[in-house]
């Protein structure tokens, strides 16, 4: 049996990337050797992929993955021919040493160039139309005007694509440092429409691009790749005006999770409670709810209504200088109060965390004292009460 390293471990080490990914095809059964390595202790081997052909065995290490596939066509060079691009079309020989490259994929490479292996493979998987504007964002690769050309006759036809597929490369590209050039080719090409599955007009797609490169800043690079993620998926979803609950139900009919599509709303819903200025208790109010996601929420409030930029460097500052907040709960205002649980129990704790960010009560003690003078003043004003 022979076997081939082939795609993107040879392209990303041709680039100087970390290779966490390999890919092996095989003349035999790669079954069979995904079991083999199984057996002596390279990794879980389990079927990858069963829906389509090849199919793919992956073989999952502690610290690399390595897929197994059939080369298609009967030799290695007929494969290399089926593949998208040909900085992909590349495959190195483990048993001569020798490294297949047919369509000059390692130049490209050089020239940072992304050009298409023929139409009609990206025509056999329109998804490959995504893939290319992924490889813009993650590689800083530009895809050459036949590839670009070609993808933009391609791109209706990826209804066809299964969206889990779609979903996978738009979250590479979402991740990635920089997505606005991506997104722009997408739009461009004709790939971002039916990608995203939402009608985009051109004022929506111009309004929109003008806004993208807020979320490409050095800031904005410096945070998790999920989070930049989250936070582009947001501004997406405001600048195809989306209300927090389409933008969920968008999300989740591209097969994001549940919880993906439930930061991305709540982190909408956030950023539109802090477009008009919020003062004193209100400010401390909007940062208790919006916790972790409050920064996040507050830069896509500036990338999306710049007219809003004050009251979101309002809000900035003010989180800078939050106080910490008691480590109170609903059981400790029940027995301090005295009260009997219901939903004013909910309303006094948001209140003594209020306090808390604003730095006007700092300890569980300050806290219990603080809830219970508010119950005696209550008590004193409660109608027939006595006066002391």
């Amino acid at each position: 049996m022979d076997a081939w390293i082939v795609g993107g471990a040879l392209r990303d080490r041709a680039l100087g990337r970390t290779v966490s990914e390999v890919d092996l095809a095989v003349s035999g059964d790669a079954g069979a050797v995904a079991r083999a390595l199984d057996s002596r202790g390279h990794g879980r081997a389990f079927l990858l992929s069963a829906d389509r052909s090849p199919r793919v065995f992956r073989v999952a290490g502690e610290s690399r993955l390595l897929d197994i596939a059939e080369i298609e066509g009967g030799s290695i060079e007929t494969d290399l021919t089926r593949r998208d691009f040909t900085v992909n079309a590349l495959a190195f020989d483990l048993a001569s040493g020798k490294l297949l490259d047919p369509f000059h994929g390692l130049e490209d490479l050089e020239r940072r160039r992304l050009a298409m292996v023929a139409e009609k493979n990206l025509a056999d998987d329109p998804l490959r139309c995504v893939r290319a504007a992924r490889f813009i964002a993650t590689h800083g690769l530009t895809p050459d005007r036949r590839t670009s050309a070609s993808c933009r006759r391609v791109a209706s036809t990826l209804d066809r694509v299964a969206r889990e597929r779609v979903q996978a490369e738009l979250a590479k590209l979402l991740e990635a440092r920089e997505a606005a050039p991506a997104l722009a080719w997408a739009w461009r090409s004709g790939v971002l429409e039916p990608a995203l599955d939402l009608p985009i007009s051109e004022e929506q797609w111009r309004r929109l691009a003008r806004r993208l490169g807020a979320l490409d800043s050095v800031p904005v690079r410096t945070i998790p790749g999920t989070r930049r993620r989250r936070l582009r998926l947001a501004l997406l979803a405001a600048g195809l005006e989306l209300s927090p609950a389409a933008a969920a139900g968008w999300l989740r009919r591209l097969r994001w999770s549940t919880e993906e599509a439930s930061d991305v709303a709540r982190l909408l819903e956030m950023a539109t409670a802090a477009r008009t200025p919020l003062e004193n208790d209100d400010a401390w109010r909007w940062i208790l709810r919006a916790g972790d996601r409050a920064p996040d929420a507050l830069r896509l409030l500036e990338a999306h209504a710049p007219r809003s930029r004050r009251a979101a460097r309002r809000l900035s500052a003010r989180l800078r200088r939050k106080g910490r907040v008691p480590d109170v709960r609903g059981g400790d205002v029940l027995d301090w109060v005295g009260l009997p649980p219901g939903p004013h129990v909910g309303r006094l704790l948001e209140a003594v965390r209020v306090e808390g960010l604003a730095g006007r009560v700092r300890t569980r003690a300050e806290a219990r004292r603080w809830l219970k003078s508010g119950a005696q003043r209550r008590a004193r004003d409660r109608p027939g009460s006595s006066k002391v």
